[in-house]
């Protein structure tokens, strides 16, 4: 009986370990700030550079990133901190799409095996609701100067980039002092500059270009 409980108690121990190892890797993955790929672009808001392509063909139609504020989600379906963000995405578009802000999601795809059509049904079956396109290979983040997703560009009525970075330092996206995106948002609304203009990206990495 006594030999039992020493294994069961051996492999309960085993099994809480590995469940802290894994936590904390996903908990370092996201507090370390992501590498910058190869081939993306060096995006500084506080010059107001234009946004690279003025127009986006998504799944809901086409879509010009001029006369209103955007707000581009880029988010990885494979990404578990994408996942952990949604929460805080769902809320960021429920309260500032009726404001006027148009919200498009950026699917950054790096399997090949996985088609463009279900990599959109994955992102609808998340229930939130914006229009999509799929960003196969990560090509048009590193335009954007995004290098990890999941994260957040906002672009304004004039068709420039006035804030690239993180939605949070927080892995769960509930501290209210780093919530940086949404920030940003409420500033640029009030005829303001956001308090950062751009944060580090963390997350899972952006593939270089030569991938």
């Amino acid at each position: 009986m006594g030999l039992r409980k020493l294994i069961t108690g051996v492999i309960l121990s085993i099994w809480l370990a590995l469940i802290g190892v894994t936590y904390w890797r996903m908990e370092l993955r996201f507090l370390t700030p992501a590498k910058r790929p190869a081939g993306a672009a060096l995006i500084d808001p506080e010059t107001q550079p234009p946004a690279p392509i003025s127009r986006l063909s998504t799944d809901k139609g086409e879509h010009r990133l001029q006369g209103k504020f955007t707000l581009l989600n880029f988010w990885s379906p494979d990404c578990a901190c994408s996942r952990f963000m949604e929460p805080h995405v769902r809320a960021l578009v429920d309260e500032f799409t009726p404001q006027g802000v148009q919200c498009i999601t950026v699917i950054i795809l790096n399997d090949s095996s996985v088609s463009e059509p279900d990599a959109l049904q994955r992102w609808r079956s998340r229930g939130i609701e914006t229009p999509a396109l799929v960003d196969r290979g990560g090509a048009l983040a590193r335009q954007f100067g995004v290098w990890a997703g999941p994260a957040a560009v906002i672009v304004n009525p004039q068709g420039r980039i006035v804030y690239a970075g993180a939605y949070n330092i927080g892995r769960y996206c509930s501290n209210e002092q780093t919530a940086y995106a949404k920030q940003a948002l409420e500033a640029v609304l009030a005829g303001r500059k956001p308090p950062r203009a751009k944060t580090p990206f963390y997350g899972c990495q952006v593939p270089s270009a030569s991938q």
